[in-house]
Parts: C-alpha cells; sequence; structure tokens
C-alpha cells in the first residue's frame, strides 16, 4: 500500500490518463500501464460507485469551466482496500480556449 501522492495528467483530445506509480497503486492498475496512459474511464471504475457520480461530474465542470478541481473521494486500490483520497486538478487550454490537458495530484488521506 503506498503512502505517496500519485501525479497525472489527462490528454482531453485522446482520452487518455497518464499516471506514475503511486497513483497506479491508489488505483489498484498496473504500474505499467498507467505509465503510457489508460483510458481514463479505467480510473473512473476504481471509484467507489457512491461516489463515482459526483467526482465525474466535478471533473466534467472543472474542463468545462475552467475553474481548479479538489474532490475528496473512495477508491479500491490492488489489495481490495477502499482509500480515501484528496484529488486535485486543472484543466489547461491552448491558445484559442480549447481544454486540452488536465493535470493533478491525488494524495492517500491516511498519509497526510
Amino acid at each position: 500500500m503506498t503512502d505517496e501522492p500519485g501525479i497525472w495528467t489527462w490528454c482531453l483530445e485522446r482520452n487518455v490518463l497518464y499516471a506514475d506509480t503511486a497513483l497506479a497503486d491508489l488505483f489498484g492498475l498496473d504500474a505499467d500501464e498507467t505509465l503510457v496512459g489508460l483510458p481514463v474511464d479505467r480510473y473512473v471504475d476504481r471509484i467507489h460507485p457512491d461516489d463515482r457520480g459526483r467526482v465525474a461530474k466535478s471533473m466534467s465542470d472543472a474542463v468545462i469551466g475552467g475553474m481548479p478541481y479538489f474532490e475528496e473521494y473512495r477508491v479500491e486500490d490492488g489489495f481490495g482496500e477502499t482509500r480515501h483520497v484528496v484529488a486535485l486538478g486543472r484543466c489547461f487550454r491552448d491558445r484559442s480556449g480549447n481544454p486540452v490537458h488536465y493535470a493533478g495530484i491525488t494524495y492517500p488521506l491516511d498519509a497526510l
């Protein structure tokens, strides 16, 4: 079980999220796959069902509105444990104002 924060970036055009090994551990995903990118749905599927809709809406609102993202939720790690995390992120736009990248960090709350 990792106590390190996970760093990630989401390519919105391709809907692929790239992440480090700490985020892979937090979300119970294969570290080699996260480094080369996985569809964002693979991460969303690991969010607790009671939190999933709220988190998805908050992410969408952050992309559309350009405001910073902050959410606290639960995920299932690779050991079948439920972990409480807090995620912070921000959407970046191209010169025309189109959202292109979304980057952030996810902390396990028990490590803070």
